[in-house]
């Protein structure tokens, strides 16, 4: 708006400086001020001159012939620059007139009064704010331990200190409800209806950690038992189901062939048993056999033999063995190629008896495979 008013200024400035300038008929006679022209306002609007141009001021200058047309009216209103062409061969100074035409606001309508407005009801009376519940948090997941070990013991308290009333087995689950400051300990519900606690060594632990509370009125341990010295009690003197019992365990000697042989000793810790005998029974099939009454002296069997090349005689040899030379003794023996049955993938068992086959032992277990070709010596003895 500002902008629009400043052109029109401008151009009232330059209307005013062409009413100080006239057009003479002649150029000999000085140029005089044409008068201001004036106008009648109309009913409707204003009529607006035409404008011309001072020669003297702009010579060469001519401004375009206007068109013949109406004189126009400046309407109540409007807005801009309305120009009136003078009639054809009139002659006189037409001026340029800005009128600048502000609208009348309307007027504001007055509100018709309408029919008696009610009695408005009562304003209800604020109570106290109801409060906003807030959000309730999720509980967390109990915190729970599982037995890592086959047995863990359950103690009265936080330390090795305090007595164990229960052992747990591997893969128990239990409830924590409390740990030690350290953290080393849990204590857990409930073991016969007690909380008992567990060491973190011998647990996993599944939960939410730090949510566990700490326990802090835990009683101190009972005091140890006093200390009462040891008696010497004499080591009662064994004795044995069975008259004889093995003496060490099995030996194998990779000297056999495509048959099971057992060399054996039967004797009293110090000399040969005479007339005991070895029961050898196959479990795959359930054969038995008994071998031959057990010898009062020592047959001498070569195991390893020495290098000086020199031929041995187990007998003679064999009781004072010289470098190299080395054999093992026996007064029973059986070998399953006597019974035409070969070795192969088996299971035996060889028990010594008495001279009439009732057994004075206990049954020793012997596993053969057809791909290892092993003799078995076993040695009995009744010495206590």
């Amino acid at each position: 708006m500002h902008k629009r008013t400043s052109m029109v200024l401008l151009v009232v400035f330059m209307a005013l400086g062409l009413l100080g300038c006239s057009s003479p008929s002649t150029a000999e006679p000085t140029p005089t001020r044409t008068p201001r022209p004036t106008w009648t306002p109309l009913v409707q609007g204003l009529v607006v001159a035409t404008p011309t141009l001072d020669p003297t001021r702009f010579p060469g200058v001519v401004l375009p012939a206007a068109p013949a047309t109406t004189p126009q009216v400046l309407v109540e209103g409007g807005e801009g620059v309305l120009v009136v062409p003078q009639a054809p061969g009139s002659s006189g100074v037409q001026t340029v007139v800005v009128i600048i035409v502000t609208a009348t606001p309307s007027p504001v309508p007055t509100p018709t009064p309408g029919p008696p407005t009610g009695t408005p009801p009562p304003t209800p009376t604020p109570g106290p704010p109801t409060a906003t519940p807030l959000p309730s948090a999720t509980p967390l997941p109990p915190v729970s331990v599982q037995i890592a070990k086959e047995s863990a013991n359950a103690r009265q308290g936080p330390s090795q200190a305090y007595p164990v009333i229960a052992r747990l087995n591997l893969g128990t689950e239990i409830t924590v409800v409390g740990r030690n400051r350290a953290g080393d300990w849990w204590k857990v519900c409930c073991v016969d209806g007690a909380d008992v606690w567990i060491s973190d060594s011998v647990v996993n632990v599944n939960g939410p950690l730090w949510a566990v509370q700490e326990v802090t009125n835990i009683p101190p341990p009972p005091p140890p038992p006093p200390t009462v010295p040891p008696t010497w009690t004499p080591l009662p003197t064994p004795t044995f189901a069975w008259p004889f019992r093995i003496e060490g365990s099995v030996q194998e000697y990779p000297l056999g062939k495509d048959f099971f042989q057992i060399k054996g000793v039967i004797y009293n810790g110090v000399v040969p048993s005479y007339g005991h005998k070895l029961r050898v029974r196959r479990l795959s099939t359930g054969e038995e056999w008994l071998t031959s009454g057990s010898e009062s002296y020592w047959n001498w069997e070569v195991v390893e033999y020495p290098n000086d090349g020199e031929p041995v005689n187990s007998n003679v040899d064999c009781p004072n063995p010289r470098t190299g030379l080395r054999c093992v003794k026996g007064n029973v023996k059986w070998d399953s190629n006597g019974v035409a049955v070969p070795r192969g993938d088996d299971i035996w068992e060889i028990t010594a008896t008495d001279g009439a086959g009732v057994p004075v032992s206990a049954p020793v277990t012997i596993k053969t495979s057809a791909a290892v070709p092993n003799w078995y010596y076993i040695v009995f003895t009744s010495r206590p």
